[in-house]
């Protein structure tokens, strides 16, 4: 009947549940379609994600998801030594697989049904009232580079959001240098529609009511 998608990240993720967030633009766009599931875990990266995978996706899930968003990096890529969310690039490559792996392996989500974001640019500028030396862009391109590494390897779908986010810029897509502006979850939402347009069929589960027949 409906197909079930599960979002995995981190605040970009859980952010986008508020009501000009990415995800509530998918959860409007297709209400009569998709059931969306928002994992999204503000202040995780991939090491901390793989150690409570067996909570966040349980050997047995609740639910048969059909596709997928995982989304990490933002925090993996924090200058060592800010704060305790850096992840080195070599691990964040290996936890990240180790995510994709468990939900093909184990929820039984086709790779080609998962698509990996990378983690965008940031606004250096803001990011030093927001969060001073925190994260670079030489830093975050290189986290990016291996997100899209991870999901060629394992046959996934991925889309490089540090490029379509550098190339908008100008449009201001940050509130604080990381997080998204409207602007910004519009420009994902816009990603994710791509992702899902030849997977979510356009005829509605449950047809519209002037397909009903009269009682």
């Amino acid at each position: 009947m409906y197909k079930r998608i599960l979002l995995l990240g981190d605040s970009q993720t859980q952010r986008g549940g508020v009501p000009h967030g990415w995800v509530n633009l998918l959860a409007n766009q297709y209400c009569r379609q998709l059931d969306i599931t928002n994992r999204g875990l503000s202040g995780y990266n991939t090491r901390w994600t793989v150690e409570r995978l067996r909570d966040i996706v349980p050997a047995v899930p609740a639910y048969h998801y059909d596709l997928a968003v995982v989304w990490f990096g933002c925090n993996d890529a924090v200058v060592k030594g800010v704060t305790a969310q850096h992840v080195p690039q070599q691990e964040y490559s290996r936890n990240l697989t180790q995510i994709v792996w468990k939900l093909v392996e184990c929820v039984g989500i086709q790779p080609n049904n998962l698509l990996v974001l990378t983690p965008p640019c940031v606004d250096e500028v803001m990011l030093k009232e927001a969060f001073p030396d925190s994260r670079t862009n030489e830093i975050m391109r290189e986290y990016a580079d291996l997100a899209l590494i991870v999901a060629r390897d394992r046959g996934c779908e991925s889309a490089d959001l540090f490029s379509l986010f550098s190339k908008h810029a100008p449009e201001g897509l940050f509130t604080d240098g990381l997080h998204l502006s409207k602007r910004g979850h519009e420009l994902v939402a816009e990603v994710v529609t791509r992702f899902l347009s030849h997977r979510v069929a356009e005829t509605l589960p449950i047809p519209d009511w002037k397909d009903c027949n009269e009682s």
